[in-house]
Order: C-alpha cells, then sequence, then structure tokens
C-alpha cells in the first residue's frame, strides 16, 4: 500500500468573487442541462400549517427559512440550477414540496422521507448523534448509543438510497452529493440498487476526522470506511481532517490488495476516489450588508436595551448551538479567570450568550444543558454587582437580521470550541465587522483556526493565558485591530461559501474524468 504524501498542495484557481449565479455557470459549464441532487439530514425549510384568523379564515400555509448558512447557499444554488432534495421531514406539512422564490429562474423539488418504523429512525439518531458525533469529536466518555442501533442507521440509508435512486432514475440528474455523518452509507446502498451507471456521487464530511486512537471506540468503523469508499469524490473541511481520514483508511485495510491510498485519492478496485480538502466559508456580502441595515440595527439595540446591556459597556458575543463540543463550560473558566486577574473588568465586559438548544431529548444534552444553566447562574452570583450581571444567556435563535449588527456592535467574538469542524460564526463576525476593529478570539481547536492564521488564537483548555489575551488585546489600538480584521475579512471574501461550492462542482467533474 503506497503512503500518502503528506506536502500534497492544491492550486487556488479559483475566482474572487463567486455567487450562487457563477456557481449555477460552473455547474452548466461542467454538467449541461443535468439537475444537481443534494440530500441532508435535515430539510432546509420549515413548513408551517396554515393558521386560523377567524371564524370563517386560514392563513396560507407558509415557508420559512432556518438560519444554517451552508443548507441556504445550497437552497440559493438549486434556485439557480434546478434539481431535487432529499431529507428526513422535520416539519409538517406533504412529503413533497416544490421550492421556487421570486427572482430566482428555477426551482426544486423537496423529497421529505419518514421512515415507516419509528424505531429504526431512533435507532438511527442514537447511533448518529449519540455515538458518532462523540467519537468523532474525540469525546467518548459522552457516548449513549445502544447495541444495534446500526441497524437502524443503516435502514434510514437505505431508505435514502432507495428514493435517491427512483429521483436520479426518472430525473437524470448529473451530480448526486450527500452531505455528513449520517449519510455515509447512502452510496454503498445506492451502488447496489442501481442498474444503470450512476452520476457522480459526491460527498461532504462536515465535522472533524478523529485521531485513529478514538476511531477505534466505533465497532462498526471498517464498515463506515468501506461505505465512503463508495463515493466518487470525498471531501473534509481540512487538510488535518483529509490526511487523518486517509491514515485511518491505510490503517483499516492495509492488507487489503483491493485499496491503495494515494496523497489526494484512495483506488479501491478499478475505481479512484477523489479525496480532497475544501473549507466551508459564508456569505460575507450577506452578513456586512444586514450589519449596516440601518432598520437591523434599531432593532439590535433594542434588543441588547431588552437584555438590560448598556453602550456603554464593553460586550462580547458568543453565538453557538448548546452543544458540549463548544465548550460552555471553558468560556465560563475563562471569565473568571479574566475577572480574578483583572478585577477592575468587573462591572465593565458583559458577554451576550445566544445559545439555541438542540438535542434536548437526548440524555447526554439534557444533562450538558442542565449543567452549563447551573454553572452560568452561579457564576452571574458570584460576579454581580448591584442589578449588574457579567453573563446575559440567550436559549433561542436569534434573526440573522438582528445577528448581524449584534456582531458589529460587539467588541469581541468569543469562540470557545474544544472540537469544532469549521465554525462559521468566526467567518460571519468578521464579515460583519467592515471598517470597525472588532476581535475575533478563536479557539484553536476550530478548523477555522487552521485558516484564519491572523486570527487572536486562544486556548479554552488554557484559561488563564486565554484571559490574559483577552485584556491585551481588548486594550489594543483600534489602528491594529482594524489592520487585522482588513486581512482576516480578505480571506473569507476570497474563500466564501460559493468559492467553497464552485470548488467542489469542479473538483467533482475533474475527478469523473480521471475516473474513466
Amino acid at each position: 500500500m503506497t503512503s500518502p504524501d503528506r506536502t500534497r498542495s492544491k492550486p487556488d484557481n479559483s475566482p474572487r468573487n463567486w455567487n450562487a449565479l457563477t456557481v449555477s455557470e460552473c455547474f452548466r459549464k461542467h454538467f449541461g442541462t443535468k439537475k444537481l441532487l443534494v440530500a441532508t439530514h435535515r430539510e432546509p425549510v420549515i413548513y408551517q400549517p396554515s393558521q386560523s384568523e377567524g371564524p370563517s379564515r386560514k392563513s396560507p400555509p407558509k415557508l420559512r427559512y432556518p438560519a444554517g448558512g451552508v443548507s441556504q447557499s445550497l437552497h440559493r444554488l438549486l434556485l439557480q440550477t434546478g434539481g431535487d432534495w432529499i431529507s428526513l421531514q422535520n416539519s409538517p406539512g406533504p412529503p413533497t414540496l416544490s421550492i421556487s422564490l421570486p427572482g430566482f429562474p428555477a426551482s426544486y423539488t423537496l423529497y421529505r422521507l419518514s421512515p415507516k418504523d419509528p424505531s429504526r429512525q431512533e435507532e438511527y439518531q442514537r447511533f448518529s448523534n449519540d455515538l458518532l458525533w462523540p467519537l468523532f469529536h474525540e469525546e467518548p466518555g459522552r457516548v449513549g448509543a445502544r447495541p444495534g442501533d446500526f441497524t437502524g442507521y443503516e435502514a434510514v440509508n437505505r431508505l435514502f438510497a432507495e428514493h435517491i435512486s427512483r429521483v436520479a432514475k426518472d430525473h437524470g440528474n448529473g451530480v448526486l452529493w450527500i452531505h455528513d455523518y449520517q449519510l455515509s452509507l447512502v452510496a454503498k446502498e445506492l451502488r447496489s440498487l442501481l442498474s444503470f451507471p450512476p452520476p457522480p456521487i459526491a460527498f461532504f464530511w462536515h465535522i472533524p476526522w478523529p485521531r485513529q486512537e478514538f476511531l477505534t471506540h466505533l465497532p462498526e468503523r471498517r464498515v463506515l470506511l468501506d461505505g465512503l469508499l463508495d463515493y466518487d469524490f470525498l471531501g473534509f473541511q481540512t487538510a488535518l481532517y483529509r490526511e487523518r481520514f486517509l491514515e485511518s483508511v491505510e490503517r483499516e485495510f492495509g492488507t487489503d490488495p483491493r485499496i491503495s491510498v494515494f496523497p489526494d485519492s484512495v483506488v479501491k478496485g478499478n475505481r479512484r476516489i477523489h479525496v480532497g480538502d475544501y473549507p466551508i466559508g459564508v456569505d460575507p456580502g450577506r452578513f456586512e450588508s444586514l450589519s449596516l441595515d440601518q432598520k437591523g440595527q434599531a432593532e439590535a439595540r433594542t434588543f441588547l436595551c431588552e437584555q438590560g446591556i448598556s453602550p456603554d459597556e464593553v460586550l462580547l458575543i458568543s453565538v453557538d448551538r448548546m452543544d458540549y463540543t463548544k465548550g460552555f463550560l471553558k468560556r465560563l473558566q475563562i471569565l473568571e479567570s479574566l475577572f480574578q486577574t483583572y478585577p477592575e473588568k468587573v462591572g465593565r465586559i458583559r458577554l451576550l450568550q445566544i445559545a439555541p438548544l438542540t438535542r434536548s431529548g437526548h440524555p447526554t444534552y439534557q444533562s450538558y444543558q442542565k449543567k452549563v444553566r447551573e454553572a452560568v447562574t452561579t457564576f452571574n452570583e458570584r460576579w454581580k454587582t448591584g442589578r449588574w450581571f457579567p453573563v446575559v444567556s440567550i436559549e433561542r435563535t436569534v434573526e440573522h437580521r438582528i445577528l448581524a449588527p449584534l456582531y458589529r456592535l460587539a467588541a469581541g467574538a468569543l469562540v470557545t470550541s474544544t472540537n469544532d469542524g469549521m465554525n462559521l460564526v468566526a467567518k460571519e463576525y468578521l464579515a460583519a465587522q467592515k471598517d470597525e476593529g472588532g476581535t475575533l478570539f478563536l479557539s484553536r481547536y476550530t478548523g477555522a483556526a487552521q485558516g484564519l492564521k491572523e486570527a487572536v488564537l486562544i486556548d479554552p483548555f488554557d484559561p488563564a493565558t486565554s484571559a490574559a489575551i483577552l485584556d491585551r488585546s481588548l486594550a489594543e489600538p483600534a489602528s491594529i485591530r482594524k489592520g487585522r480584521n482588513k486581512i482576516l475579512r480578505e480571506q473569507i471574501s476570497r474563500n466564501n461559501i460559493f468559492q467553497w461550492m464552485g470548488s467542489i462542482v469542479t473538483g467533482i467533474r475533474e475527478a469523473e474524468k480521471r475516473g474513466r
């Protein structure tokens, strides 16, 4: 077996001004009039049924679009190219929806799947979120899956494959693009179902790929790895995750003569699977525009006033789902060290913590979220002065039209993830700064830290040093902070969400040519 060359370099031949239209044109250039098919665990819309408005009137059903940057960018791409989207059904309404919006030239069909056996879906959810998620974030102590859950995981992946095979047969899609750890076996199931050569089957792994010692905790690791090698194209967030994946393949299949590992690919039998790193970005122009919108700025100031936050305070902001990988308790330790070492900061620095709940039906998350609430309460009691307290914690989503101006008003964004595939909040915060000098305090354990080298890096596992970095950086002259942001903003502008999509579309086409 050939060992990967860790010095591989990838040419940067992407344009600076990618957007949904240029990605659509790129797709058309490579795949003609054929349509794109996207498959994800979550659906890109939230269906809101008709509401009663009186004795004889009902409002029509509505579609709401969640805040997720990746899903909404893919949604806009499909509104340019046309195509299909297959996901589990996460909200009420019919199993099939036609999605269109004014101002976009195309529409797409959303197929919303529901397993017939609820127990299989429960097993799938547990295997995905109580086994794969903690292991791949290197948290084996939080594993809560049960023996036999893999059966449900296989069943739901098969359900996706069955539906994709029917749609692909009817629509002749040019690319099948599957997303994330919940759907790693779709290609394996799909190849057993199709009676015709499939179009390129691409996969993007959004979360970290762990070190090998953590992967060994997964009994099904060989099945999962072998399933991933049934894709034609594999994308990872960073070069580190790509290298770890290649190492895992080498470790698990080192004696298999069918499999050979190369710097940017794996050969399995007569197929070559492209393996690349494609750091995901945001739509910087959108966040900058929202941050400067006068109505949004007024709403953001009203929002702060309602939370009792004064314009005179130094405001820090953090925005995370309340997940143990986001370092909520580490964040409080950093602030604890800040106030202990620099007591003059008490009463002057406030943290606005926007922390929508996630997976609250899972015991592991229930326990963690309870600990976070208790820790915030204890911390506020310890450091409050009069009516002032240091942490305002809000357990709900804040819409982007208010969130972007809040980013702009904040003197710093505190990102304390202990292990994070990328962290798009870091890039959203920078996009909202424009000519402001807000400081991004970025955990070195995020994928974003591997690309944003000029960011102010902190270590959530070293609260004392991180607190000193906060104190020193907040006191820097505005010219230094603005100069640093200018460099960082150029990076996120160049590597935005559409450049990510365009690079992958081009990469899929090039991999298809090499595989012939």
